[in-house]
């Protein structure tokens, strides 16, 4: 799964999505029983609701999201095979390999929706990237290749002969009550064609199973959800983007090329530019150096 732009951005938490709602998780075709059994029962033990899956929808994030604003603003994971409209940051269209004669093995496509007050939305997107970093690193175990987090909420993968966009994560609030995250994450199990700026585990040497993927990421998560410092921190350490020379684009402002110094304690991106510092909260990061 692969925007179509290698760009980046810092989500923007909007209260209310403008786009048409994809087809209901409840609709034909859902499938409540654990299709994947593995990742329903850490979901359980997770306290992160009944895990559901759809073989197609329009959009898993659309779909939670639109079911918090008719009232179900409980804890919810849901899993498709196939998105036909899903959606990067800023609009951006993503490829997934999972459509009429695809492999639905091939990506993983999951939202979750994390009731919480809006000021800690952040620290729990972190969360679900920190928790897909350590599970995806995990994978890999002894491979040349390694997992990075590319600023704000990317995995990259990079090794010697390999080099791509691994994963990425969008997120939205819905003003409820109780307000909610929306948290979509879309990680390349296997190549995705006509995305060459992808990358995938297979490609760098890990062979696994959708359900065993996710049932560790969420087993990892509330650990990283009761200590959004911590899944900071690890994003932090991790970071494919502290250290290079960066350009950001910003809306409504000049773009700033320097080097990028660090990442502060609520995720903004730190650069040095002709001996200024600038703290960017949004913006498309581009990698001036080559991985």
């Amino acid at each position: 799964m692969q925007p179509r732009d290698d760009a980046t951005t810092r989500p923007d938490f909007a209260a209310e999505s403008s786009g048409p709602p994809g087809r209901r998780p409840d609709a034909a075709g859902a499938d409540p029983a654990p299709t994947l059994p593995r990742s329903a029962a850490a979901a359980r033990r997770a306290g992160l609701g009944p895990l559901r899956h759809v073989v197609s929808t329009g959009s898993t994030n659309d779909d939670l999201a639109g079911e918090a604003r008719a009232g179900r603003t409980g804890p919810a994971v849901l899993v498709a095979d196939h998105q036909t409209a899903g959606r990067g940051r800023l609009g951006r269209r993503w490829i997934d390999s999972g459509g009429p004669g695809g492999d639905c093995e091939a990506a993983l496509l999951v939202s979750l929706r994390l009731p919480g007050p809006v000021e800690t939305a952040s620290g729990r997107v972190a969360a679900v990237s920190a928790a897909a970093l350590a599970a995806a690193a995990e994978a890999l175990g002894e491979a040349t290749a390694s997992v990075r987090a590319k600023w704000p909420n990317d995995l990259v993968i990079e090794s010697e002969h390999l080099s791509g966009k691994l994963a990425g994560v969008l997120s939205e609030i819905v003003v409820a009550e109780p307000p909610v995250v929306v948290v979509g994450l879309g990680l390349n199990l296997g190549p995705v064609p006509g995305a060459p700026s992808s990358a995938s585990l297979a490609e760098a040497g890990a062979a696994v199973a959708r359900d065993d993927l996710l049932a560790r990421i969420i087993g990892i998560l509330p650990g990283y959800l009761a200590d959004p410092a911590g899944a900071r921190a690890a994003l932090r350490s991790a970071s494919a983007t502290v250290g290079r020379a960066v350009r950001v684009e910003r809306a409504g402002g000049a773009p700033v090329t320097g080097t990028a110094r660090d990442i502060d304690e609520s995720g903004r991106l730190i650069v040095v530019a002709d001996g200024e510092e600038h703290r960017i909260d949004a913006g498309d990061v581009v990698h001036l150096r080559p991985f």
